[in-house]
């Protein structure tokens, strides 16, 4: 994972999870920087005795569980015994093989420990970079057909850096066409998925053309969350530029444009807080949040 991302957004992860505010997240933010082993992470990290919410964090291409250890502590400190914070591991070493895969292990592994612990009630997950499109897949997979047969309630689906328009466009620095096909090398599938390529094997719409789709069961299974959250950096992301991260077209493309725009975005008639610093380039944290409302239909 890139740290990068997660301490710029650990305190809004933490505050879309319902567990803190900013201001009590602020204490256990100082560790942010520091690196776990496994050994010290299992030391470290209290199980909970008979938590009733589940929060599945998921890592990305080439990570492993231990990216989000920091995180995982966080929540575990903050979140007590209600809560059961599980580092994914379904995908270790096996980021290449596409998104899709990758959200069926997930979903395996979400289901293993849900029957493992039978208090639980209500599930929640965190996806880094390309690990919010497995969190999205693994959804689609729990939640895709409108039933909620893993038994628990979807509570808040949370990205972080996760590239939802893929990288065709959004590479840090322009990508000729001719380039494309060149992806395989670097990231297998998993690059004709991000690249939004078919293939003869698979002449269907691009994987995340689907996913995009409201009627879909990707569509279906978002809308099953109560909360839906999702952090981008405006600047400088050398991996996941903005306009892929923050689902933003309309004049977002290459990373290396994206500190041009940033007035103009923090200018958006739904920025419910802005920081000027950060948005001026001069501090860190969390510079604009937006929040979009959508009304439930009224069944009957």
């Amino acid at each position: 994972g890139r740290n990068g991302v997660i301490s710029s957004c650990s305190t809004g992860v933490l505050a879309a999870l319902g567990q803190t505010g900013v201001r009590a997240a602020a204490p256990c933010l100082r560790y942010l920087g520091s690196v776990y082993t496994r050994k010290m992470l299992a030391a470290a990290v209290v199980t909970a005795a008979s938590p009733d919410h589940l929060v599945v964090l998921q890592h990305g291409l080439y990570g492993g569980a231990s990216n989000l250890a920091v995180l995982r502590q966080c929540l575990v400190g903050i979140g007590g015994d209600n809560v059961l914070v599980h580092l994914a591991s379904a995908n270790e070493g096996m980021t290449r093989d596409g998104v899709a895969a990758g959200g069926r292990r997930l979903a395996a592994e979400i289901r293993s420990v849900a029957a493992s612990a039978p208090s639980l009630e209500s599930l929640s997950l965190v996806g880094n970079s390309l690990g919010g499109l497995y969190v999205r897949a693994a959804a689609a997979e729990l939640y895709g057909g409108g039933q909620q047969e893993l038994g628990l309630a979807p509570n808040t689906l949370v990205t972080t850096g996760c590239p939802h328009l893929g990288v065709r466009r959004y590479t840090y620095l322009p990508l000729p066409p001719a380039l494309h096909s060149l992806g395989g090398l670097v990231a297998g599938r998993t690059a004709s998925d991000l690249l939004l390529r078919r293939t003869d094997a698979d002449p269907r719409r691009p994987l995340l053309v689907e996913m995009a789709d409201p009627d879909s069961r990707y569509g279906v299974a978002l809308r099953s969350f109560q909360r839906r959250r999702l952090y981008a950096n405006l600047r400088g992301d050398f991996m996941v530029p903005f306009g892929t991260a923050a689902i933003e077209t309309g004049g977002w493309a290459a990373g290396v444009g994206d500190g041009r725009l940033v007035a103009r975005f923090a200018a958006r008639r739904d920025v419910v807080f802005r920081d000027v610093e950060v948005c001026g380039g001069r501090a860190d944290g969390i510079g604009v949040v937006c929040e979009q409302r959508q009304e439930r239909a009224e069944e009957g």
